[in-house]
């Protein structure tokens, strides 16, 4: 391995373990005076095609310093006709990420976003379009809403999806941002839910199979129960052959905030016959499910290599992300106070239905798999398999620990249900034994 793959690996490394840096980004209008202010830790993550199939890979807009240009290069438009515009770009040109701010009705908020970027063979490994320029447009957004005058403020960690289904995303944190009516400092504060969200601090949630394990979670209204989600078969073929198969029942949980500021929930199931689409690849794969309208689930498998004591045979696969894309309508979500907003949620730190590729996975239990603080996705009635199907079918399952619990449960029960038997059977003898036996009789 040479110096210049180290350095890359490096640099992965550093993109995907360490938060980006917080920046502070002004922009100044022909006055020399300050008329946007955006403070933020940004993070670029894009989903791009090797040689071998595909890749996810994430990087950090550099440390900003308005003396030195070499950082990143601050422009837009102010405040003109209900609009301005915040660009950040990087001086050779290889990235740069425009923010479209509105205000209308009384409130402003970012309505769009547009991301260019250049696959540069040296940090896209085994890119199969090298140097090509990419541009991802993102129009009708409505978040880092505030009133006019104020400013919105959000240090938690959020995902701003640009395109979920090919795993494009903006990966903010720290955001303080004010685009209208900035007077040299920022307006009053307008928190996040996630920021004000009351928690409580004895509550956890741990999802069957290690998906994964959430320190705190909110105590919401607990929703109206949902009838039981169906069963889907999902496949994805190449060439007339399966290539990915799942089959699964699915429901959506999510909180929200009603018009009277309490936390409520809410759960719908993914229904019957799903638009499916997605990839197949050598080690990733990716299932699509579009529903109720541009309702989204977007399901990345991943194979894990095999290294060390491990052998060709013992590779796995896991899910490894899933984004969900969905609206807060009133039918769904009642009293809510965000009405028609569009959320998007994506954890890409899973290892959930892990299984040995040549194998399906297979779970009949529920699976709770947390995407976020407030979002969940229920399986249940899983069978899985991302990677060689053998004659468009599932290969030998394995069965979740959940699952086997289960099975252990029915002989268990019907060892104590003999045991007691026979000790009643035996009781019973005992009893009839010592009534029957009189004696002789005196003469």
């Amino acid at each position: 391995m040479n110096f210049k793959t180290i350095s890359v690996l490096l640099a992965f490394i550093a993109a995907v373990c360490a938060q980006a840096p917080t920046n502070e980004y002004e922009l100044k209008d022909a006055d020399d005076k300050t008329c946007l202010r955006a403070d933020m830790a940004l993070t670029i993550q894009v989903n791009y095609t090797k040689t071998d199939g595909t890749a996810l890979f994430a990087w950090d807009l550099p440390t900003y310093n308005a003396s030195d240009p070499n950082t990143v290069v601050v422009g837009g438009s102010c405040a003109e006709n209900g609009t301005a515009e915040l660009t950040l770009s990087t001086p050779a040109g290889s990235t740069s990420v425009s923010m479209t701010f509105t205000m209308a009705e009384g409130s402003t908020y970012l309505s769009g976003v547009e991301l260019s970027y250049t696959e540069d063979p040296d940090i896209f490994v085994n890119t199969t379009t090298p140097n090509d320029n990419k541009t991802v447009v993102t129009t009708g957004l409505q978040v880092f809403e505030a009133p006019a005058g104020r400013s919105y403020k959000c240090n938690n960690q959020g995902n701003l999806a640009l395109n979920a289904a090919e795993g494009t995303m903006l990966m903010l944190a720290n955001v303080q941002v004010q685009a209208f009516d900035f007077n040299n400092t920022f307006g009053d504060v307008t928190e996040c839910a996630a920021d004000t969200t009351t928690i409580s601090p004895n509550a956890t949630t741990v999802a069957p199979n290690a998906t994964t394990i959430l320190p705190t979670t909110i105590l919401p209204t607990t929703p109206p129960p949902a009838p039981e989600a169906p069963q889907n078969n999902y496949t994805l073929t190449i060439d007339g052959k399966v290539c990915l198969m799942a089959l699964m029942a699915l429901q959506m949980e999510a909180n929200y905030t009603k018009t009277d500021g309490k936390v409520a929930s809410a759960k719908w199931n993914v229904p019957a016959n799903p638009a499916v689409s997605g990839s197949c690849g050598n080690d990733t794969s990716v299932l699509e499910l579009k529903y109720d309208g541009n309702d989204t689930i977007t399901i990345t498998f991943k194979k894990s290599a095999a290294s060390g004591l491990l052998q060709a045979d013992d590779e796995k696969f896991m899910v490894s992300e899933i984004s969900v894309v969905y609206m807060e309508t009133s039918a769904r979500f009642p009293d809510t106070n965000s009405s028609g907003t569009i959320r998007t949620v994506t954890n890409n730190n899973l290892t959930a239905f892990e299984g040995s590729v040549g194998s399906s996975y297979k779970c009949m239990a529920e699976q709770d798999v947390s995407l976020s603080m407030d979002v969940m996705l229920i399986a249940t009635d899983v069978q899985v398999q991302p990677f060689g199907l053998s004659d468009n079918n599932f290969d030998t399952a394995e069965e979740c620990p959940a699952d086997n619990e289960i099975s252990n449960i029915v002989p268990i029960a019907v060892g104590c249900a003999l045991a007691g038997l026979v000790v009643i059977v035996l009781i019973a003898y005992l009893i009839g034994r010592r009534k029957s036996h009189k004696g002789y009789q005196q003469v």
